[in-house]
């Protein structure tokens, strides 16, 4: 398995993109297994990925998004992920109209953002915008999914107030009333990061969050 590596990240950049697909579709079901997902970020992988995630194909995107979130669960790759540029085109796939492609970015970012490191470069590098938008999405497991980001990145001292000032309570407030029963939760749990910021108390209070 080792040796095929190389081939196949030559094969990423390839001018094909069929191949290009064919390509980072191994590589995603390869990083599935935890071994391998060591392998590939130390074969130098990452930049070649990430490139991908900015490919004028959609379902490249989605692909090169899914092995990224599949890299990102082992904890020695969160920092180096970011450290090789993958967050600007992760934010940018946030503006995608396409939920699918929506969630494979905040699926990225929910396991970058829990390494410590990350969770101010994940706001300095402005991911705060549009996960707000997203809250307001119609589908819920968006909100879910950018909820345990949010309350990832709240973890920080400084976040809690970027978080707000970013104009995220009126939209995850509005989520305390959700259906749904896990979203209720995550929001909940990002609410209570964030109250622990002494300005925040009554902000939360001025938003209606009693």
């Amino acid at each position: 398995r080792h040796g095929g590596l190389p081939a196949l990240m030559a094969l990423l950049a390839s001018t094909n993109l069929a191949i290009q697909e064919q390509a980072i579709v191994v590589l995603r079901n390869l990083s599935l297994d935890p071994e391998n997902e060591v392998r590939i970020v130390e074969e130098g992988a990452v930049p070649a990925i990430v490139n991908l995630v900015r490919s004028p194909v959609e379902a490249i995107q989605e692909h090169a998004a899914v092995t990224l979130r599949n890299l990102s669960l082992n904890d020695d790759n969160e920092v180096r992920i970011v450290e090789e540029g993958a967050l600007p085109p992760l934010i940018a796939m946030l503006h995608s109209v396409k939920a699918s492609l929506q969630l494979q970015a905040v699926g990225v970012l929910r396991n970058l953002s829990v390494k410590m490191e990350n969770k101010l470069t994940i706001v300095q590098e402005g991911a705060l915008p549009p996960m707000v938008r997203l809250l307001e999405s119609p589908e819920e497991e968006v909100q879910l999914q950018v909820s345990v980001v949010l309350r990832n990145l709240a973890v920080n001292a400084s976040n809690k107030v970027k978080i707000v000032q970013a104009g995220v309570l009126s939209p995850l407030l509005k989520l305390l009333r959700s259906p749904n029963v896990r979203v209720q939760e995550q929001a909940c749990a990002t609410v209570q990061n964030l109250s622990v910021n002494n300005d925040n108390k009554l902000k939360i209070v001025e938003e209606g969050g009693i």
